[in-house]
């Protein structure tokens, strides 16, 4: 059975905790299956977490999340309007070689009642949804310090039940903009514009924006820091594991970063705003081009089309920041329950609470698991010495975290991956870890393996960006094309080849990472 870590990395990077795990494991299958019964694509038969791993659409190996390829590939053939094909290669940045598709009719008829209300309506209530989490989140943070262990496990519940809410709706806009980017980049080929789709793709205004435009408020005094927190402190590093702690909980990383956006005034083209509003003219012109390219029959189509991608990319990095609402109310709760369970001689430290399993917490059943947690935590810290490969096939083999290269890239050396923003930059590359501890200067270009909501604050001052993961709707693309960053991602493993201070050339029209000079 094919798996591969593209883009579900991006949404749970890092190792899983045994609580992390967990909690996400059933509400994420079972929205899957949810959301394929609303489109019409499952029967009612079908939404129950399947027994065997294989037959699910995502488990985690050695603590760091998988996508079952085959489910997603299977589920494709089932769906007019897009292939198997073309789901593997939006959503995971590649296709295999030797894949070949095998759609089938024979569900066409109930998705043709199903989809077309569920499609129509998702966009509503994906907004709807969003503005409750964002108020429930509010709500409930500032009560979580005074519950009791019980009131603590069902606030955990209640983000739970919310999680999965949101990712339905979440999953089912990930794969109308599969579809709809995938019916524009074969509308551009046919014009005999392929490169195109990457600026037809931008300028859409998604959530990272807003924290863009906050940041530079919030360092501009038009904001004051509890505000921002209010709107925005559920982003974090790793902020995908629900151990990890948000900006909510340190806004060190925040403040970290401030005097980087005091020093672009207000009015300069460097500003977020101003970025936001060039992307989005570069995307009308980008629109302009293909309606003179395509025949008289498809231009009608072309405006729509373009808008439609745009509407739907912004949700997706919407939905994105909808589950880290959910997350960051069940880390308070969770904290706190480990409190509780530290006062009964339970557990040695609070954050231990996240080495325990969710049914074990909401048992409340008085087991000390002190010794179980011991050794749950150094299974942890040892499967943080090794990663997946991007795809294999049954029992990946894991791959040593060997650290930075040390020793620099021979120069003309060329990385290749996928063009996801167009232009091309020559910088010194950062190779970041984590952002909270990362050091820029003014154009130099971000190199990672793959990058969260978090990570906003390092993008308006880098250069370009190059990640191991991802595709053309992935996190880093998205906000690369956002703020008019030439982009490189899918390049598997270009944070470990290039050493940090490298001069490199990134041509994210092309595809292709040059190597300039040494490390100085």
């Amino acid at each position: 059975m094919p798996w591969t870590t593209g883009n579900v990395a991006e949404a749970f990077p890092g190792v899983s905790t045994a609580l992390g795990f967990t909690f996400i494991h059933q509400p994420m299958e079972l929205a899957f299956r949810k959301m394929f019964r609303g489109l019409g694509v499952f029967g009612r038969e079908q939404l129950t977490v399947p027994e065997h791993i294989e037959d699910q659409f995502w488990t985690a190996f050695a603590g760091r999340a998988a996508a079952n390829i085959e489910q997603f590939r299977k589920v494709a053939g089932l769906m007019p309007g897009t292939s198997a094909t073309a789901v593997e290669k939006q959503l995971f940045g590649y296709v295999r070689e030797g894949t070949v598709d095998d759609n089938s009719m024979r569900r066409y008829p109930i998705i043709a009642v199903k989809a077309p209300r569920a499609v129509f309506t998702v966009s509503k209530r994906h907004d709807r949804l969003f503005a409750q989490l964002r108020q429930w989140r509010l709500d409930t943070l500032p009560s979580v310090p005074d519950q009791d262990l019980a009131a603590n496990i069902a606030t955990l519940r209640d983000a739970r039940e919310r999680f999965e809410q949101i990712m339905i709706l979440h999953l089912l806009v990930t794969f109308v903009t599969s579809g709809v980017a995938d019916r524009i980049t074969a509308m551009v080929g046919a014009a005999g514009l392929t490169g195109l789709e990457a600026r037809l793709l931008s300028g859409v205004g998604s959530d990272e924006n807003e924290v863009a435009q906050d940041l530079w408020l919030l360092a501009h005094d038009k904001i004051d820091l509890p505000s921002f927190l209010d709107r925005h402190g559920y982003h974090g590093p790793e902020e995908g594991q629900l151990h990890s702690v948000s900006w909510r909980e340190d806004p060190a990383p925040v403040l970290a970063w401030l005097k980087d956006y005091r020093a672009i005034p207000d009015g300069d083209p460097r500003a977020p705003r101003a970025r936001n509003e060039e992307q989005a003219r570069i995307r009308q012109e980008a629109a302009d081009q293909l309606k003179k390219a395509v025949s008289p029959l498809n231009r009608p189509l072309v405006g729509p089309m373009v808008n439609l991608a745009a509407r739907f990319v912004a949700l997706r990095e919407q939905g994105k920041a909808g589950y880290l609402l959910a997350f960051d109310v069940a880390k308070a709760a969770a904290r706190r329950a480990g409190a509780h369970l530290v006062e009964r001689g339970l557990l040695d430290d609070a954050a231990d609470v996240f080495h325990l399993t969710y049914d074990e917490l909401l048992s409340d059943d008085g087991i000390d698991r002190r010794v179980l947690v011991k050794q749950r935590r150094a299974q942890y810290e040892e499967r943080l010495r090794f990663r997946l490969p991007q795809a294999w096939s049954g029992v990946p083999e894991l791959i040593q975290v060997t650290g930075d290269a040390t020793v620099s890239a021979p120069v003309g050396t060329t990385i290749t991956g996928v063009a996801a923003s167009g232009g091309v930059v020559e910088g010194r590359a950062r190779i970041v870890r984590d952002p909270a501890t990362a050091r820029f200067d003014e154009g130099d270009v971000l190199v990672c393996e793959t990058t969260d909501p978090s990570w906003v604050s390092l993008f308006l001052v880098a250069g370009a960006v190059v990640t191991d993961f991802g595709g053309m709707l992935s996190h880093g693309p998205i906000v690369a094309r956002e703020l008019g960053l030439p982009c490189v991602c899918g390049t598997e493993d270009g944070s470990s080849r290039l050493q940090d201070g490298q001069l490199i050339r990134v041509d994210g029209t092309r595809g292709i990472v040059e190597v300039l000079a040494g490390a100085s």
